[in-house]
């Protein structure tokens, strides 16, 4: 009889009869694992998705001029078929148009204010010329700018900068990279709330791009030199590169009335000469003029007299220099320094 009441025991102990209290207890505590699990999840999620949000309002006006340069680049294919080439030219428009549409009003009133702000064939007057064939596109295209123009916006703070020895070493055996450590920091801090306010002025004919893609600096135009200036100023005469500088860096500063500058440079080439001038015809627009110590060459005395003028041995002295202006945040510094440290 015992023998037999033990099987019964183990009969029930094996279906569960015996630890249903238990089995109770292991789901409420498991439930509230995963419920907790599931909310510190769900606040994870929100923070990524806030984080994700503010990521892309600064940048979705920036993102939507480079995706539209993309397409104003795939030119007309030279074909004989001219239906083919219509409906090629078709897509391309209302492909612009989707950009256009998936902006919110004042991201769009941002990407006018960022499309028309770098080099004069770029502006949205050139867009809706040359890249709307169809009447019905472009008006369409045209009312969505209108709508958009309308929206206030901030102005904000333009960066114009040279690139060579300036935000890429040339010969420099101690940087191992595209660029000097720091550089992607502090052209990010000084680039405000909207991306898309960087602007290379270079002395070289071409291929800026390629290094400042290589970086992943967010510039949005790119002004070079002339192989006739360089030449020139090798040979001793009149200092070509620095005038075009400046009619470079005028025509960008003209076509952003309202926003102030930051220009940086080196001691190499004409960039403080050039920098000074451009402080003596807008002395209410220059924030700072940075030049990069590299081979110590010496400065014109009034561009090193001037309460603007920052003379930087890395990113570390600019971001100092700039933070004690308050035009960056201690933050801001603080993430260059480490920049610098961790290289």
């Amino acid at each position: 009889m015992q023998t037999i009441l033990a099987l019964i025991s183990l009969l029930l102990l094996s279906t569960g009869c015996k630890t249903n209290k238990f089995s109770k207890i292991a789901a409420n505590k498991s439930g509230q694992l995963i419920s907790t699990h599931n909310k510190t999840n769900l606040v994870s999620d929100r923070k990524q998705k806030e984080n994700l949000n503010k990521y892309n309002v600064n940048n979705r006006a920036y993102t939507a001029k480079l995706t539209i340069d993309k397409l104003c680049q795939k030119r007309e294919t030279f074909r004989k078929n001219i239906a083919i080439n219509n409906i090629h030219e078709r897509s391309k428009s209302l492909a612009i148009i989707k950009a256009l549409e998936l902006m919110t009003k004042k991201e769009r009133a941002n990407f006018l204010r960022i499309y028309d702000s770098g080099k004069n064939k770029n502006t949205i007057s050139s867009l809706l010329s040359q890249e709307f064939k169809h009447a019905y596109l472009r008006k369409k295209a045209a009312d969505l700018i209108k709508e958009a123009s309308i929206i206030p916006i901030k102005n904000e703070r333009i960066i114009i900068s040279d690139l060579d020895n300036t935000l890429k070493p040339t010969n420099d055996p101690s940087v191992d990279g595209h660029v000097y450590p720091g550089t992607v920091k502090l052209l990010n801090a000084l680039d405000q709330k909207t991306t898309g306010d960087v602007h290379i002025v270079t002395a070289r004919p071409f291929g800026a791009r390629n290094s400042l893609n290589s970086a992943s600096i967010q510039y949005n135009s790119v002004s070079y030199g002339n192989v006739c200036g360089i030449a020139a100023w090798l040979l001793g005469f009149q200092n070509s590169i620095k005038e075009r500088k400046i009619e470079n860096i005028r025509r960008i500063m003209d076509r952003n009335t309202k926003s102030n500058v930051v220009l940086i440079g080196d001691d190499g080439q004409a960039d403080a000469g050039a920098y000074l001038q451009i402080m003596q015809e807008y002395p209410e627009r220059v924030e700072a003029a940075l030049i990069h110590n590299v081979i110590g060459r010496k400065l014109p005395e009034a561009f090193c007299a001037s309460a603007n003028s920052i003379i930087y041995n890395d990113f570390a002295d600019a971001a100092a220099s700039l933070h004690s202006r308050g035009i960056i945040s201690k933050i801001q510094t603080e993430e260059i320094i480490d920049a610098l440290r961790n290289y």
